[in-house]
């Protein structure tokens, strides 16, 4: 717990809530989010979102330093993080190669923050800018992460590790010449010869949008790091949440010392690693979904609920849009499983019979294209596979790509411009149900509902402008998409042929992930060249 006298200080407390809040306020592509915080808790907790990968001390201890893209590119990721954190008044002042992590998507800086919430040094003082250590804390400045970035690009591009002594002309060895003019400016002894962390950072970027600039080049720069594949937890093919950047990580303020964990619990201080994981463990526990720990984060809910949605082994999933009535639609359906191997199917139905394209492959880019047929009996159907679907053929996308899209529009909900409203746990009505799911309890289906409304634009409809859209959106309590409905009023200009206003809804209802999904695949004897 938050030991005594500093636990019971309500100047620790209002200090830890003030940075607790400017934390929550820091939008960055390579800081670890801020989740959630409780400072006025028995043992005060600050959660964000957990990066796989090694430190870059353990990276460059194991591989050596990094070289040309790679390293423009972590210079740019840590001025970019330092940036954001500036913008909103938080500091980090414990930078050092422990707190960045090099993830698969790029570098992470973590534990922002920490050493101002609890008033006490986190990090060695060697990485330590000089006024931290002679002057008063309350006058150091953003200057002094911009010295910490210095001596991170300079260990990064040559392996030295600061000595601790400071001054106005810096050695830094064989930094690149693209690097060293900032590199020197930023390790000066005096903060106000330093460059700003926005400074660095549109220097670095050529004056252009920073964070489109540094997403590109990531994109292209980035490359060659991987982490080992998670431990897989929880029911058979369910992916570990620890497998992608919406985990938690708990932060449990021991002490003045940051004791970073998976999980919601806090059982206490353990050691650490020198890459911030516990000693004497295999493997990090799986942490719980973000719905479960803070409903209201939405911003979190639907990162987490995207995510494991496209990292899901299976899935079947449920997709109509139509205008004033329930009934003139023609819905699609999407099955995805890996096993035996990866493969996916599209289907639209009218009535018992339907067709569509099924794809196989690792890259699920091979197609056949199929149809349901009357059978040898007057009520059995028969379904047909062939590669050539004709020239009269309705032409549509790949099955992957759109249900990524139906997935990512989920995120237009964080476009609203009023707060979204979490409504609780309840369940949804289930009217159209897929048929191979048309025994199970429909009572079951639910979580966490929210609403709200946001601009949108309707596809598959005849009315192709932006409406305003009014949404509800069911998150299951394992953090996974359940119902997304939107429903827009195109305005009283806009009508039907029997004088109703136009309505037009679509639909999206995921109805399993990571459970047995069964595709059929055919045999190649039973694909024709053309449709028969």
């Amino acid at each position: 717990m938050f030991p005594s006298p500093l636990a019971d200080s309500p100047e620790a407390r209002t200090r830890l809530e003030a940075e607790f809040d400017r934390l929550a306020r820091v939008r960055s592509l390579c800081a670890a989010t801020h989740r959630s915080a409780d400072a006025r808790a028995t043992e005060p907790w600050l959660a964000s979102s957990y990066a796989p990968g090694h430190t870059l001390a353990a990276h460059v201890a194991e591989h050596g330093p990094l070289t040309g893209g790679m390293l423009t590119a972590l210079a740019a990721g840590l001025a970019e993080a330092l940036a954001a954190g500036h913008a909103v008044g938080a500091l980090h002042l414990a930078l050092d190669p422990s707190r960045v992590i090099l993830s698969p998507e790029g570098p992470r800086v973590v534990d922002l923050g920490i050493a101002r919430a609890t008033g006490r040094p986190i990090s060695s003082p060697r990485w330590s800018a000089p006024e931290q250590r002679s002057a008063d804390p309350e006058e150091v400045t953003g200057y002094a992460d911009v010295y910490a970035w210095g001596s991170l690009v300079r260990f990064a591009a040559t392996g030295w590790e600061p000595s601790g002594e400071a001054t106005d002309e810096p050695e830094i060895g064989s930094v690149p010449s693209h690097l060293a003019p900032l590199v020197r400016r930023a390790l000066t002894e005096t903060p106000e010869q330093r460059p700003t962390a926005l400074e660095v950072l549109r220097e670095l970027t050529s004056g252009k949008d920073p964070a489109t600039a540094v997403s590109a080049l990531l994109a292209a720069e980035w490359t060659g790091v991987t982490v080992p594949e998670p431990r897989r937890a929880g029911r058979a093919g369910r992916p570990a949440l620890l497998a992608g950047s919406a985990a938690v990580l708990v932060i449990a303020l021991l002490g003045g010392w940051a004791v970073v964990r998976p999980g919601a619990e806090s059982e206490g201080p353990g050691p650490t690693a020198a890459d911030g994981t516990a000693e004497g463990t295999d493997e990090v526990e799986r942490s719980g979904p973000t719905v479960a720990v803070d409903p209201e984060d939405i911003e979190a809910v639907v990162a987490e609920a995207v995510e494991l949605a496209l990292g899901a082994s299976s899935f079947t999933t449920f997709d109509y849009a139509y205008a004033n009535s329930g009934g003139d639609f023609t819905p699609f359906h999407y099955l995805y499983s890996e096993d035996p191997r990866p493969a996916m199917t599209r289907a639209s139905y009218l009535g018992p019979v339907g067709g569509g394209l099924l794809a196989l492959g690792a890259d699920l880019d091979d197609f056949v294209h199929f149809s349901d047929v009357p059978g040898a009996t007057t009520d059995s159907i028969e379904r047909v596979y062939y590669l050539d679907p004709g020239p009269n053929a309705e032409r549509r996308g790949e099955p992957r790509e759109e249900w990524e899209a139906l997935v990512h529009s989920l995120e237009g909900v964080l476009t609203a411009q009023d707060p979204v409203v979490h409504e609780g746990l309840g369940t949804v009505d289930d009217e159209y149900v897929p048929v191979e799911l048309s025994g199970e309890d429909p009572a079951e289906r639910g979580g966490h509902h929210y609403t709200g409304t946001f601009v949108h634009t309707f596809q598959r409809t005849t009315h192709s402008e932006p409406v305003e859209t009014d949404f509800d959106l069911w998150i299951s309590e394992e953090g996974y998409p359940v119902r997304f409905l939107l429903v827009g009023l195109p305005g009283e200009e806009f009508g039907t042929d029997s004088g109703e206003p136009l309505t037009l809804t679509h639909q999206t209802d995921f109805f399993r992930f990571d459970q047995l999904v069964e595709i059929t695949i055919p045999e190649e004897s039973e694909i024709h060249e053309t449709r028969p």
